[in-house]
């Protein structure tokens, strides 16, 4: 029985559709801008594009082929012609799918190989996001310990016009695993997975001259010992809200496992009003509980629902949450969505905000029903 004053936890929901396609570990959804195409990466070095015209059938039209490592990352540009696939292989293609039964590569962007890397979580080198401009004008991509944006004028022939280092100790950084472009194209948002890392916000009114502006910290619960234990939290995930006037983090939260400390046991998302993006301000924190039977709940993936009143965050316990954030100063659990087998990596919701899909560990991609 819940405790007086305290509201009872939402019934967990399950889901209503359950795609199977990929032979390996999905990385990565992305749903087209008019919601009638949903893309998805994987370990087995594929993309598959899924036709959504009936979202109660959706069905694999096109199985796209070329990189020789995992597929980490994908985007769709804001007039959803082009879509970018990142992968293990230090490349992204760009993709032509106005014919989504016959896709063409446009371009392949390629990224030097830096020296050996520490594998974090299930990251190593690579490619681990891609993120197009809301002008489509440009795309970023997370690239080991760096941050590319590329010139998109002639999306035939990208020129690469920025490469800056997320961490300026190069040492102290982890993989870039997550970017975000503000709604108005002006900011942009990076976390690393590393030890030490922090949430970066970089002006890029300027695509060649990004400038940083500001570096977002999630709030450990007792920082005397996270300090003693690695330092912040890692940044799994950013994303902004759809008015422009928040970023959403997802990242660990320092929990005590049979007296020890050392692990980012528990899940936390973090809300900041980025307002003024020189100074954002930490508005509210909602935690994560642990998997039944588990030992930590990292926050890897959020979402912000299309409406921008709830929130949505996957992570290691196979769950995700939804958050009602129209008062981002008091986080309320709305909903637990269950269903996934594995950690979950990755969430998009379609255009019309019907629908959530999710993706992970255990090689299938999950749909709920949001409406």
């Amino acid at each position: 029985m819940a405790s007086a004053g305290r509201p009872s936890p939402p019934p967990p929901r399950g889901p209503v559709i359950d795609l199977t396609a990929h032979r390996r570990a999905v990385n990565t959804v992305a749903f087209s801008p008019d919601g009638r195409l949903l893309a998805s990466g994987s370990d087995d070095r594929t993309v598959i594009l899924w036709d959504f015209t009936d979202a109660a059938r959706p069905a694999p039209v096109a199985e796209l082929t070329g990189h020789r490592r995992a597929v980490n990352a994908v985007a769709f540009s804001p007039d959803g012609r082009l879509l970018a696939s990142g992968a293990g292989d230090w490349t992204v293609v760009l993709w032509d799918v106005a014919d989504p039964a016959r896709p063409a590569r446009r371009a392949t962007l390629v990224h030097p190989r830096p020296g050996p890397l520490t594998r974090d979580g299930w990251r190593q080198g690579g490619v681990h996001a891609v993120a197009f401009a809301p002008d489509g004008r440009s795309l970023v991509c997370g690239v080991d310990r760096t941050v590319v944006l590329w010139d998109l004028a002639d999306a035939a022939r990208p020129v690469r016009c920025a490469v800056v280092t997320h961490n300026r100790r190069l040492w102290r950084s982890g993989p870039v695993g997550t970017v975000a472009f503000s709604p108005d194209g002006r900011l942009l948002a990076t976390g690393c997975d590393g030890d030490k890392n922090t949430g970066v916000l970089w002006d890029v009114g300027e695509p060649a001259r990004p400038v940083r502006t500001a570096v977002v910290r999630p709030q450990a619960r007792d920082w005397p010992k996270a300090l003693t234990s690695g330092g912040a939290p890692a940044v799994h995930a950013v994303g902004f809200s759809p008015d422009g006037r928040s970023l959403v983090t997802g990242s660990g939260d320092l929990g005590v496992v049979s007296g020890t400390y050392g692990s980012w046991r528990r899940g936390a998302v973090t809300v900041w009003d980025v307002g003024d993006p020189a100074h954002p301000v930490r508005t509210g924190t909602g935690t994560v509980p642990l998997a039944r039977g588990g030992d930590t709940a990292q926050v890897f993936a959020v979402a912000f629902r299309p409406d921008g009143r709830s929130l949505a965050s996957g992570g290691e316990n196979a769950t995700v949450t939804l958050w009602d954030v129209t008062d981002p100063a008091h986080l309320a659990t709305s909903a637990a969505l269950v269903g996934h087998r594995g950690a979950v990596r990755a969430l998009a919701f379609r255009p019309d905000g019907r629908l959530l899909a999710g993706c992970g560990a255990g090689g299938n991609i999950t749909l709920w029903d949001t409406s």
